[in-house]
């Protein structure tokens, strides 16, 4: 019995299609560093949930001190000083809103979130260079495109064509 030697052609989309599947999988997407963790997770905090509750109906007096007991509790969370950033900056307390988006991406560098509202921050204060640096750096995170990306570009243009815009 003699061994055939024909060749086999492996197609290479099957092969691309299980690469984009893998790598745009929900934990691959969230191993990124991606900000958009469930936040009614039931492994956070009752002050970490109750204080996103206040600040998604606005509330950012109450969540600031639920916020504080929650770094308190654990200060290299990137997510908890995001939020505080972002109660911060809503409550006009500019300088401390600063510091937090600032010690969420030294926790965490690709922190998208923080790095929108850092942005927005950013056009607040009137810096427009910097808000385009973390436009830039956002850009070569969300490669397949993000939210964040798309805010802070919107905010960026409403800034440069002098809008005062609700979202910094």
């Amino acid at each position: 019995m003699a061994l055939s030697s024909t060749k086999i052609k492996i197609s290479p989309i099957p092969l691309l299609l299980t690469l984009l599947l893998t790598c745009t999988s929900p934990l691959m997407i969230q191993a990124a560093g991606s900000s958009d963790e469930d936040d009614s997770d039931p492994q956070r905090s009752r002050n970490y949930q109750e204080a996103v509750s206040y600040i998604k109906k606005s509330d950012y007096s109450s969540a600031i001190p639920l916020l504080r007991r929650e770094l308190k509790r654990n200060s290299r969370d990137a997510d908890a000083h995001n939020y505080m950033g972002y109660a911060l900056r809503k409550s006009n307390d500019l300088k401390n809103s600063a510091v937090h988006y600032a010690k969420a991406l030294e926790i965490n560098p690709k922190h998208l979130g923080a790095l929108e509202y850092q942005g927005e921050l950013f056009l607040t204060i009137g810096n427009l260079d910097l808000a385009k640096a973390n436009l830039q750096k956002l850009d070569k995170l969300c490669w397949l495109g993000c939210d964040e990306y798309d805010d802070l570009r919107a905010s960026i243009e409403d800034y440069q064509q002098g809008k005062k815009s609700s979202r910094y």
